[in-house]
């Protein structure tokens, strides 16, 4: 496909979604999502730098995307745990479309890499990847793998391929202008469905070397239905599934915090509060604070 078919006729201010879509004959899903106000989002509030952009941003649209897979998923969280510059990444999502996220050491720009890229690889370092299900059941699902090289979407298939058994595609990229702000951020994942075949799989492999970047094509236009239409046989074999919108959206609370609060010793309140005449709380996931008076924790 070429030209103006892959040209998304929307605005720049289109709001970020996702695309769920299948092709050749159900055998492949595809997932596409512009998450560039997610990304813009979260730079603002953690006050990010390039490199720790590019990298947090990757995780919370792998995050984003992965929840959608599961309707049953009453909670996703995906931590990267390096021993690298950026320390520990996480981002959560407790429903579909919504995520939230923080990184250990926001501040971290590093040179680009021999590629010309950002190099999350070395701001993150060697350590593992944890991705927690939580279905409603007793225990949490729980898979760990050591993480590959960083990249985080290499990262998130060699996931999917350990743990899950799915053959999957991964690529999420942030594109960042001179001043910071983020210019566009996007995810796509493939996954290869029982029943397809090996000339599939080397269809898919050759669609994927052939295309520019993910986030090329969106900064050029490409709409994500475009996208995903470049994975089938034809525009007319990808059929698109659902469309959901997504956001970055922190659902703490005054009385969210102040639970563990109360579960504190007094003695522990008391010291806190006599030096300080209040206890004060922020939340890691969208910097707000809350503050205590002594008189809520009167027992």
């Amino acid at each position: 496909m070429t030209g103006n078919k892959l040209i998304s006729e929307a605005k720049q201010d289109v709001q970020d979604h996702l695309v769920i879509a299948t092709a050749y004959s159900g055998t492949v899903r595809i997932y596409a999502a512009l998450t560039t106000k997610v990304v813009e989002m979260a730079r603002l509030i953690h006050n990010t730098w390039p490199t720790a952009t590019a990298a947090l941003g990757r995780v919370l649209t792998g995050t984003l995307i992965m929840r959608a897979m599961d309707d049953q998923l009453n909670r996703l969280t995906v931590e990267f745990s390096g021993d690298g510059l950026l320390g520990r990444i996480l981002a959560v999502s407790n429903q579909t479309g919504i995520v939230k996220g923080t990184v250990d050491n926001p501040q971290v720009d590093l040179d680009l890499n021999k590629a010309g890229k950002f190099d999350v690889s070395g701001a993150l370092g060697k350590g593992y990847l944890a991705v927690i299900k939580d279905l409603g059941l007793k225990e949490p699902y729980q898979g760990i793998v050591p993480i590959q090289n960083g990249e985080i979407g290499e990262d998130l298939a060699y996931y999917f391929s350990k743990s899950e058994q799915t053959p999957s595609a991964v690529a999420l990229g942030v594109l960042v202008k001179p001043d910071g702000a983020v210019k566009v951020a996007g995810g796509l994942i493939i996954q290869v469905m029982p029943g397809a075949d090996e000339m599939v799989i080397r269809d898919l492999e050759a669609k994927l070397t052939g295309l520019p970047p993910l986030t090329q094509l969106l900064d050029d236009g490409v709409s994500t239905i475009g996208v995903a239409q470049c994975f089938g046989n034809s525009p007319e074999d990808v059929k698109v599934l659902a469309e959901k919108e997504l956001a970055y959206q922190c659902d703490c609370s005054r009385e969210r915090f102040r639970g563990p609060l109360l579960s504190l010793a007094p003695g522990e309140i008391d010291e806190i509060i006599q030096e300080r005449g209040e206890v004060e709380v922020r939340c890691h996931f969208c910097n707000k604070l809350y503050h205590y008076q002594e008189s809520e924790f009167e027992r």
